[in-house]
């Protein structure tokens, strides 16, 4: 059911806003309904008959005749057409021109023997007209969508196509190749050759057949086709060096879009080859797949080694770090046992650990811990630090709820509460920065983080404010302290720690 709905949207998509004939050398006038969701109209003509071309115009196109134009690439008066595919006797002209409610319509046909009637199928289309993409470079197929692009008002073909809004389809043909094919009536087949050498020969069995050639330099926008004025007929051996060396500029090209053109009345099967005389293009080929394959064995080799150092790195670091925790939650352990022991027999003189840090209960004071996410909303500036700089573990993403309680030091940076405990007890310095502490002047500045009131004392610092304003500073040389405390918690705090000593 799905799949049904599915192909139905398409199709009702694919249908075209309006459908209609024209006779050639006669004018059409038709009105369309305005809506607000149209900014372009592509305009795509079928015709069954050769040398016919169709214009399109916002004016009066009753007294205009096919030899009042100045036919070219870029049409330069109010008249639109398809030059390109009028020059290749395509079966299709497309036309892209911006919204309007009227348009003018007419199509000549040079050969007056048979006149049939030309289909015509207008599309509105949400896209607007850009002069150089018609219908965004995706040649006659609308509304199918290719990968062709259109840049700087240029359009930009994908491989295996070409023109000057990618209308072309090219086969990739190699040199000292026969290749076989069959070409219907009055049509042209192309192929895209990319050449080293000018010595190039054009080669076919189909001697006695009215088969024209013609080539022309790949370039952008690719205006210039193969077409019959430019045309050789194909012989045997078409020798086109010095056609190439005509046809070559400043600009380097190494590659030609060569046009085969059956001028009979039936179809042909065509045997086409081109021969080069350059008997290096096939060992330079095979050279260039060992240098290739080489390449890719030796950037193999790098990239796996590359990859063994980086496991190799991964390892020593988890394990590093799995002994760093291990240390921690040792230690804390031991602190945390002598505490309570102190705190079930106060009579009892329990050994005392040799510390050149602060003493824990002093740490749990001033170093109070608070949740990552808590801390990072009242100082986006510390998003920075992602990383416990002690254990090399996630804050912001941490594994364990015990990792999320975090602690900032005096000079701002922050680390998991239990590595910046087991730290302090140990040594009076920031592990990040190493700003050295000490008692009076943590006492002092204390609290230096105020995150429940979500706002920062000490205005005049420049450090708070780019902790406030999410800028990054990682390297500030001058730490600045909270200047203004209150007297009576410095009071307090230093009573508390009178009571420890």
């Amino acid at each position: 059911m799905i799949i049904n709905t599915i192909i139905f949207i398409y199709f009702v998509q694919s249908l075209a806003n309006y459908y209609g004939t024209a006779q050639p050398d006669i004018q059409q006038i038709i009105k369309l309904n305005f809506t607000q969701k149209v900014n372009s109209l592509i305009i795509k003509f079928y015709k069954r008959e050769n040398d016919v071309l169709c214009l399109v115009s916002q004016n009066d196109l009753g007294l205009t005749k096919l030899s009042d134009l100045d036919l070219g690439y870029n049409p330069k008066g109010p008249e639109v057409y398809d030059y390109q595919s009028y020059k290749a006797n395509s079966e299709y002209q497309l036309i892209q021109i911006a919204y309007v409610a009227m348009i003018y319509m007419k199509c000549f046909q040079l050969n007056q023997n048979q006149q049939q009637l030309i289909s015509i199928e207008i599309y509105y289309s949400e896209n607007q007209f850009i002069q150089g993409c018609t219908n965004d470079c995706d040649g006659y197929n609308y509304p199918e969508i290719s990968n062709s692009i259109c840049v700087s008002q240029q359009c930009h073909c994908l491989e295996g196509t070409f023109g000057q809004y990618c209308q072309f389809q090219s086969a990739q043909i190699s040199s000292n190749i026969l290749t076989t094919f069959t070409l219907d009536t009055h049509k042209w087949k192309y192929f895209q050759y990319q050449f080293s050498s000018i010595d190039i020969n054009l080669f076919s069995q189909n001697v006695e057949e009215e088969l024209y050639y013609s080539f022309v330099l790949k370039q952008n926008p690719q205006l210039k086709i193969p077409n019959l004025k430019e045309s050789q007929k194909l012989i045997s051996f078409n020798n086109i060096q010095q056609e190439l060396k005509n046809q070559q500029t400043t600009v380097y090209v190494d590659v030609i879009y060569i046009g085969l053109y059956n001028n009979q009345s039936k179809s042909l099967n065509i045997q086409f080859k081109i021969i080069t005389n350059d008997t290096e293009d096939e060992s330079t080929f095979e050279r260039n797949k060992i240098v290739i394959i080489v390449t890719g064995c030796v950037v193999g080799a790098l990239l796996l080694f590359a990859f063994g150092l980086s496991a190799l790195k991964s390892r020593q670091q988890r394990q590093f770090q799995q002994q760093i925790q291990e240390a921690i939650r040792r230690n804390l352990n031991q602190v945390h046992n002598l505490d309570q022991l102190q705190a079930q027999s106060p009579e009892r003189q329990l050994p005392q650990i040799n510390h050149k840090g602060f003493s824990l209960r002093f740490i749990k004071d001033h170093f109070k811990g608070h949740s990552y996410e808590k801390i990072i909303k009242a100082y986006p500036g510390l998003s920075q630090f992602e990383e416990c700089v002690v254990c090399l573990e996630q804050m912001k993403k941490a594994a364990t709820k015990q990792q999320k309680i975090c602690s900032v030091t005096p000079c701002f940076h922050i680390f998991h509460c239990m590595c910046l405990e087991e730290w302090l007890l140990r040594q009076k310095n920031c592990p990040f920065c190493r700003t050295e502490y000490n008692r009076k002047k943590i006492i002092k500045d204390y609290p230096w983080l105020e995150v429940n009131t979500l706002r920062v004392n000490n205005t005049d610092s420049t450090y708070l404010s780019r902790m406030k304003n999410n800028q990054e500073t990682v390297n500030e040389s001058q730490i600045e302290f909270v200047k203004h405390q209150p007297e009576e918690q410095q009071q307090t705090n230093q009573m508390e720690v009178i009571s420890e000593q």
